[in-house]
């Protein structure tokens, strides 16, 4: 069957998410190192600033916990652009489609549904790391605005079980 003129220009337009695949290449990269630098600070906060901020709430202990919750976001961050990038790249960029023989890995991204579903757990994983960011920062006491971080996050893992739940059935 021949190809038309018109499927053959889609065909090549699609090759135009390269540049998505790239730029999130360069975003997970430069996510990695701001990941690394928060974790070279907590060593920093701990070893050097201990004794002169004492035990207070931002001490040296509690800023490196802080740093290195921060580092865990900034790599999750990384995961998520690079699966993002590594997903586009598989479903619209590379010629040939992956067999199902080939290992399954979190990389072996086959449909945009599968992406989603991936990309929406590790933005909830994300949400779920900023409210311990921010629980761990708050020295003055959680009041009731505390909550609405967590709730968004219970909202959005259900949200994401029941389209899961749905997905199985079809």
């Amino acid at each position: 069957m021949e190809e038309s003129s018109f499927d053959r220009i889609v065909g090549q337009l699609r090759k135009v998410s390269i540049i998505a695949v790239v730029a999130s290449g360069f975003g997970s990269l430069l996510m990695f190192i701001i990941g690394a630098v928060k974790v070279f600070k907590a060593y920093k906060s701990y070893f050097f600033l201990e004794t002169l901020t004492g035990t207070g709430p931002l001490s040296g202990v509690n800023v490196s916990i802080s740093y290195l919750v921060q580092a865990i976001d900034a790599f999750l961050i990384a995961l998520v652009l690079m699966i993002f990038g590594t997903g586009i790249f598989n479903l619209f960029v590379r010629s040939k489609p992956i067999d199902a023989g080939q290992s399954s890995g979190l990389f072996q991204i086959r449909s945009i549904t599968e992406l989603k579903k991936i990309l929406a757990e590790l933005i909830i994983v994300i949400l779920m790391v900023k409210f311990l960011e921010g629980a761990l920062l708050d020295a003055k006491g959680a009041g009731w605005e505390a909550l609405v971080l967590p709730a968004a996050v219970l909202m959005l893992a259900a949200a994401v079980r029941i389209l899961r739940l749905e997905h199985k059935q079809e």
